[in-house]
């Protein structure tokens, strides 16, 4: 995954490297994240728990960024982890 070297704490929305970064985590335009199964449906790449804490983590910030208060910032983002659980028809972790 390409890294930004300057901002290393945070994701800047006017730098690229960070944009690039940002998306690549998310999966974002990548073929091999959604396999069609015939006419069944999708089935989605895994979701493991560490792949789940670091999209909570990335998402939290941006709301952080976007003036969400903690506990807002905090309640968006497990909504949108719980939301992938549910896409992919799996139990929460017990910390969302």
């Amino acid at each position: 995954m390409p890294r930004c070297s300057v901002h290393t704490d945070f994701f800047d929305d006017s730098c690229e490297a960070c944009r690039q970064e940002y998306l690549e985590m998310k999966g974002v335009g990548k073929e091999e994240h959604i396999i069609e199964e015939g006419g069944e449906g999708k089935k989605y790449k895994e979701f493991t728990e560490e792949r789940a804490k670091k999209l909570f983590e990335e998402v939290m910030l941006q709301y952080l960024k976007s003036g969400s208060t903690d506990l807002e910032a905090v309640e968006k983002a497990k909504a949108v982890v719980r939301k992938q659980c549910a896409i992919r028809g799996m139990p929460y972790w017990p910390w969302l």
